[in-house]
C-alpha cells in the first residue's frame, strides 16, 4: 500500500509568465498534475509557480542543486517564447547543467504546448537541444482540448504517473546505496573533475573567446557599416526605390546575422560547458574542504568584468542598432527575416554573459 504519509514532491514550474495570460494554462495544469498524482500515485505535490516564492534564496544557483539533490522535479512550460525569456533560459540551462553533473537530468521533465518547430537535438540553441533531448512530454493536442477532455485527464494521469516514477527512482537510489559508497551524483577523487579538466575547459573556453571576440566585432562593424551608408536614403526614397533599398540591404545582412547568430550560440555552449566544469570542480573542493586549492582557484577565476567587459560592449552596441532597426523592419519582411540572427545572437551572448557574471561567486 502506498504511504500517504510521505513528503510532498516538490516542482519547480518555468514558464514565461506573458504565455499563461494568453493561454491561460497554468492554473488548471497545476491542479490538474496534484489531483491526479495523489488519486493515482498516491503521492502529494508542492507545485512553485512564482520566483518570488520559489525557494532558491538570494543564491539561486545553490538552490537549484539542493533541490536536485532533494530529487525535486523541474518543468519547464515551453513554448517558442520560453526561450525569449532571459529567467526561462538561465533557469533551464542552470538546472540541467546541475542534474547533469549529478547525473540527474531524469529530474528535468519538460512540457511543451506550442513552438515544436524550434525544438531540435540538430539546432544550434542549446537551450533547444536540451528540451528536445529530454524526450519532453507533448501537451498541444491536450492544452487545445482543454482540461473538460477526456485527452486531458489521460495525460495528466501519463504525466503525474512519469514525475513520481522520476522522483521514485532518485530517492531509492539514495536510500538504498551500500554502506560507504558514494550517493548517485556525489563526487569522488575518481570522477570529480580536477586541475587538469579544469584548465581545459578554460583553455577551450578562451580559445573559443578569442576566436569569437574578433568575429563579432567584425560583424557588429560590418552591421553598422551596411546601415549607416543606407538608412538616410531608404527614408528620403519613393516607395518602389525604398521597397528595393530594403532588399538590398536585406541581402546584405542575411549572411552576416546566420554567422553572427551560430558564433554567439557555440559561444553560449562554451561558456555552459565551462561553468559545469569549474562548478563542479568547486563543490567538490567545498564538500572536501579543501581551502588551499579553493584560495587558488578563487586567485585563477579573478575579476570576471575585466572578461565580461569586452562583450558587454558589444552586446550594448548591437543591441542599440537593433533597436534602431524597428522602424525599417516594420516596412519590409524580408528585413525583419535578416536580422533575426541578430536578435537570436545577442540573446545568446546576453545569456553567456549573465553565466559569466555568476563565476565570480562560484568560490565564495
Amino acid at each position: 500500500m502506498t504511504d500517504t504519509n510521505e513528503p510532498p514532491i516538490r516542482i519547480f514550474l518555468s514558464y514565461a509568465q506573458a504565455d499563461d495570460v494568453v493561454l491561460d494554462f497554468i492554473e488548471p495544469f497545476t491542479q490538474s498534475l496534484k489531483h491526479m498524482a495523489f488519486t493515482d500515485q498516491g503521492r502529494t505535490l508542492e507545485i512553485f509557480v512564482d520566483r518570488e516564492t520559489i525557494g532558491w534564496g538570494e543564491d539561486w544557483r545553490e538552490g537549484i542543486r539542493q533541490g536536485i539533490e532533494s530529487a525535486a522535479i523541474f518543468m519547464p512550460i515551453v513554448t517558442r517564447q520560453y526561450f525569449e525569456r532571459p529567467w526561462c533560459r538561465d533557469e533551464l540551462l542552470a538546472f540541467y547543467s546541475a542534474a547533469d553533473r549529478l547525473r540527474a537530468t531524469g529530474l528535468v521533465l519538460p512540457v511543451v504546448l506550442l513552438g515544436h518547430s524550434y525544438i531540435s537535438t540538430e539546432s544550434t540553441d542549446i537551450a533547444s537541444r536540451i528540451i528536445a533531448e529530454r524526450q519532453y512530454k507533448d501537451l498541444k493536442e491536450t492544452w487545445t482540448e482543454g482540461p473538460q477532455s477526456a485527452i486531458w485527464r489521460r495525460t495528466m494521469v501519463s504525466l503525474a504517473a512519469q514525475l513520481v516514477e522520476a522522483v521514485t527512482s532518485a530517492e531509492q537510489a539514495l536510500s538504498t546505496a551500500p554502506a560507504g559508497s558514494p550517493a548517485p551524483g556525489e563526487r569522488t577523487g575518481d570522477d570529480a573533475p580536477g586541475v587538469a579538466e579544469v584548465s581545459e575547459a578554460l583553455e577551450l573556453f578562451q580559445q573559443e573567446l578569442d576566436q569569437a571576440m574578433p568575429d563579432m566585432k567584425d560583424t557588429i562593424e560590418r552591421f553598422s557599416a551596411i546601415l549607416s551608408s543606407s538608412t538616410q536614403p531608404v527614408t528620403e526614397a519613393s516607395p518602389p526605390e525604398a521597397r528595393r533599398l530594403l532588399l538590398e540591404i536585406a541581402a546584405e545582412l542575411q549572411p552576416l546575422g546566420i554567422d553572427f547568430q551560430n558564433r554567439a550560440r557555440k559561444f553560449e555552449t562554451t561558456v555552459l560547458e565551462t561553468d559545469q566544469v569549474m562548478r563542479s570542480y568547486v563543490t567538490y573542493l567545498k564538500e572536501n574542504d579543501m581551502q588551499e586549492q579553493l584560495e587558488k582557484e578563487r586567485q585563477a577565476i579573478g575579476p570576471v568584468e575585466e572578461v565580461t567587459a569586452p562583450l558587454a560592449d558589444a552586446e550594448t552596441i548591437l543591441s542599440t542598432f537593433l533597436l534602431q532597426m524597428k522602424p525599417l523592419e516594420a516596412m519590409s519582411a524580408p528585413l525583419r527575416n535578416s536580422i533575426r540572427g541578430f536578435r537570436d545572437g545577442t540573446k545568446a551572448v546576453s545569456s553567456a554573459l549573465r553565466m559569466m557574471r555568476g563565476w565570480g561567486t562560484i568560490v565564495d
